[in-house]
């Protein structure tokens, strides 16, 4: 959206975008209170252990890691043989070169 302030034509950011959209969870669509944790949205005003991931399609993606799963390192990087998986320094860069010295 763009404004005209003075001579100069600014660019405005719409936060609200998505606030009159409709969620869904895969139980069907939700009206209640969303907050939003890393990229996602959720339901619930505050985190909780029965807050779902809801999405703005009907179909999902309502996907989320298990609590339970096994510790992945980032794509950049791999497991370092013998180590457990979650614990510190368990994952390095599969570059060499980039690896801490």
């Amino acid at each position: 959206m763009q404004a005209l302030q003075g001579n100069f034509v600014v660019k405005i950011k719409n936060h609200n975008m998505g606030a009159n959209m409709k969620h869904y969870t895969k139980d069907g669509e939700y009206k209640g209170k969303t907050h939003k944790m890393n990229g996602k949205i959720h339901t619930g005003a505050k985190h909780s252990e029965t807050s779902e991931v809801v999405s703005h399609n009907k179909k999902g993606p309502f996907k989320l890691r298990e609590v339970n799963s096994p510790m992945l390192c980032w794509k950049t990087h791999e497991r370092v043989p013998g180590t457990t998986e979650g614990a510190k320094k368990s994952c390095q860069h599969k570059n060499p070169t980039k690896r801490p010295k």
